[in-house]
């Protein structure tokens, strides 16, 4: 299971990479944070070579990829808690209907 765990985790590694902020490179090392000539700051890792099979990302980008996705979830998280109370309420006038009868039946 934990090999499972471990591929899976890689697997998303790869997949996300280049998208948001990201937490551990591709090859397994660790993201510091570098600037360019221009102070552009960028997610490198640490064992960083131009070939493809190491992150640099930049840090602005990232930011605001990671920001969309907050909001998208919290925007789903507003929709389920909306839809939660809609079916409390109707719970809650089942429940008094239900005592109602209960008690005509007395």
């Amino acid at each position: 299971m934990k090999h499972h765990k471990r591929e899976y985790d890689w697997v998303s590694n790869c997949v996300y990479a280049n998208y948001k902020i990201p937490t551990k490179c591709i090859c397994g090392g660790a993201i510091t944070v570098e600037a360019d000539d221009r102070g552009r700051n960028y997610y490198v890792c640490k064992d960083f070579k131009n070939d493809g099979l190491h992150i640099r990302h930049d840090c602005l980008t990232a930011l605001e990829e990671e920001l969309d996705c907050l909001r998208s979830q919290y925007a789903e998280e507003v929709s389920l808690r909306r839809e939660l109370q809609f079916e409390l309420a109707q719970v809650r006038e089942e429940i008094k209907e239900l005592k109602q009868l209960i008690m005509v039946n007395r």
